[in-house]
């Protein structure tokens, strides 16, 4: 009952509920069990089972019946904080498609007890309307009724993907690595999307993104797809191309209110509030950062932790952002937050870049090293002795100052007096 429950506890409290399922199978003559009952109330509360094929224009909570076609291997991962977690993907399907449902942690070391032919009610969490919906899995429990679809589902791993028409949403710097049998590589890791969603991207011949911007409409020939724990990955070889696309790309971005734990998502916020990056060193003994800051939309606020290189970038209170591809967990203290990490993006929608020429103090603080004019505090953008009076000129671009030229002045023994007096109280005689 506490499985159909969660499919109507925004609607009515659960002694409610357990009262109505008792009605139904009390009306039927007792002729209903419990489940078929609570199955009945959920209907008569219009949230009906679905199938396959409308999960991608169901809402944050679906329920249906699937017959599973491939269960996949439990996988034990370390997530970027050092914690370990295990996932696992099943793929199902209906008369009318099919679906990957994921099991996180709990849920899929339990994976053993499913086997192929089983059919399941599934409720989830629906993410992503392409032709194979991810599914995120919050209960499942055996079903009795019977499904006829074909049963023999594509293998998980390596299939071509056509051509692929996205957003490049960020790339990052190319990085060398070393092959099986020991030669030197380079490669290329990029975050895209669509209206089916946002993806990985890593170019094995890093020449074929070097031509293409963050931010431009491309169209990718020669796209392989392979199925990793975050979702459906694709990778480029040298036989692949990249041209661009003169199609506008909606990518779909989610509402915090909509977040829940296990999910991965993409926002649209204001940074509320920021912290500097912290570095430490992993359990592999490689060293990282780490940051965090609380992101707010029209639907709520939710903290953000940003890991890896991406923890680097500059950041201020009231920037407008884009994430993409953001893990949902729960936090040390049980919160609710979101993760950056591998396969994930964030994009700053700053504002122009202006003409500026002020004369400021260089001071500390906590961002780093800033120039204060006594009315503003302007982030440099390289770092300059600290106590220096100059006057700058060059651009001004969210809050952080690119100076062109420096002049260092020399401070006014008079003003300094009148500052002075003014701390103390005495006026100068």
């Amino acid at each position: 009952m506490k499985f159909h429950y969660l499919l109507v506890d925004d609607l009515l409290g659960k002694e409610e509920f357990e009262r109505r399922v008792e009605e139904k199978v009390a009306e039927s003559g007792n002729l209903l069990d419990e489940r078929t009952a609570a199955m009945l109330v959920v209907r008569d509360l219009g949230r009906a089972h679905i199938r396959i094929r409308d999960l991608a224009a169901a809402p944050s909570l679906a329920c249906f019946f699937a017959k599973v076609l491939a269960v996949g291997e439990p996988r034990e991962f370390e997530r970027p904080d050092g914690t370990p977690g295990i996932v696992a993907n099943v793929t199902v399907g209906d008369e009318t498609g099919r679906a990957r449902l994921t099991l996180w942690d709990e849920k899929a070391a339990a994976v053993a007890e499913i086997e192929v032919g089983d059919v399941l009610e599934i409720l989830g969490r629906p993410k992503g309307g392409g032709k194979v919906p991810d599914v995120t899995a919050v209960a499942v429990q055996e079903a009795a009724c019977e499904i006829t679809c074909e049963e023999a589902a594509a293998p998980e791993g390596v299939g071509p993907a056509g051509d692929l028409e996205v957003r490049l949403i960020a790339i990052e710097s190319p990085r060398t690595f070393t092959r099986r049998d020991g030669t030197p590589g380079e490669m290329v890791e990029a975050v895209v999307g669509n209206e089916d969603g946002v993806f990985r991207l890593v170019a094995w011949a890093p020449d074929v993104l070097l031509a293409v911007e963050p931010g431009e409409n491309v169209v990718i020939r020669g796209a392989v797809a392979r199925e990793s724990d975050r979702g459906i990955e694709y990778s480029l070889g040298e036989s692949a191309s990249v041209i661009p696309s003169d199609r506008e790309i909606d990518i779909p971005m989610d509402a915090i209110a909509d977040i829940v734990e296990g999910g991965t998502y993409s926002l649209l916020g204001t940074v509320l509030s920021v912290q500097s990056s912290r570095s430490f060193v992993t359990r592999t003994g490689r060293q990282s950062s780490v940051r965090n800051l609380v992101i707010a939309d029209p639907t709520g606020e939710i903290p953000a932790v940003i890991w890896g290189e991406k923890a680097g970038e500059h950041l201020v209170p009231g920037d407008r952002i884009e994430i993409y591809n953001a893990t949902a967990r729960r936090g040390r203290y049980g919160d609710l937050e979101v993760h950056l990490s591998w396969g994930s993006a964030f994009v700053v929608l700053g504002d122009e870049e202006e003409e500026i020429e002020v004369v400021g103090t260089i001071v500390p603080t906590r961002q780093g090293t800033a120039l204060d004019t006594g009315d503003a505090c302007y982030l440099l953008r390289e770092p300059l002795p600290v106590g220096y009076i100059v006057r700058a000129r060059g651009t001004v671009h969210r809050g952080v100052i690119s100076p062109s030229s420096l002049e260092a002045l020399t401070p006014d023994p008079d003003d300094l007096q009148r500052r002075l007096d003014r701390i103390i109280g005495q006026p100068r005689s």
